[in-house]
């Protein structure tokens, strides 16, 4: 009979494989990386872009 912590550094190696090869919170990680980059494109355009607005008015061809 192994050793407890032999055994149990084998059970959680074993565990850790079935995880790596476990994708079920990949999709759920992927939504929230895809809201925050939204969110945070979305804000740079509301601060910059009225005044990118305001200087695409005040361009004046002769």
């Amino acid at each position: 009979m192994p050793s407890p912590p032999t055994s149990m550094t084998t059970r959680l190696a074993a565990r850790l494989r079935t995880l790596a090869r476990d994708d079920r919170g990949y999709t759920s990680e992927t939504v929230i990386w895809i809201a925050l980059l939204s969110a945070l494109a979305l804000s740079v355009g509301a601060l910059i872009g009225p005044e990118i607005v305001d200087a695409a008015r005040n361009i004046r061809f002769k």
